[in-house]
């Protein structure tokens, strides 16, 4: 029965939570209901900050190791590691740049044209 009177709202267009307003384009709930989910997910969070970010710890904890065993790059998840490295050729290019633009603005900051050698 429930389920019966989502798919009617939903293929009517009429926010299945309300069922008062239309729903918004491509969305099953109105504007009303998506904000007032949004701030209780908002809430939520807050409440459980430490438990939520202590899980996700330890489940990236778990992929990072079963990608190692796998020799599976543990950044992207895709590509296949060489030489015993935990990361593939594409990220670790990807980390070297990111981390040289990030050495070269510190550089440029600190220290006059004279002194910088690249």
């Amino acid at each position: 029965m429930c389920n019966e009177n989502y798919e009617y709202y939903k293929s009517h267009h009429v926010c299945v939570r309300c069922r008062h307003e239309d729903a918004e384009k491509n969305h099953t709930l109105c504007l009303n209901c998506m904000m007032k989910d949004r701030e209780a997910s908002i809430n939520y969070y807050h409440e459980h900050k430490e438990e939520i970010k202590e899980k996700k710890r330890i489940t990236d904890k778990i992929r990072y190791n079963r990608l190692k065993s796998l020799g599976i790059c543990t950044s992207c998840g895709k590509r296949t590691t060489k030489n015993n490295k935990v990361v593939c050729e594409h990220c670790s290019a990807r980390i070297n740049n990111r981390n040289r633009a990030k050495y070269l603005l510190n550089v440029y900051a600190t220290r006059t044209m004279a002194e910088i050698r690249i």
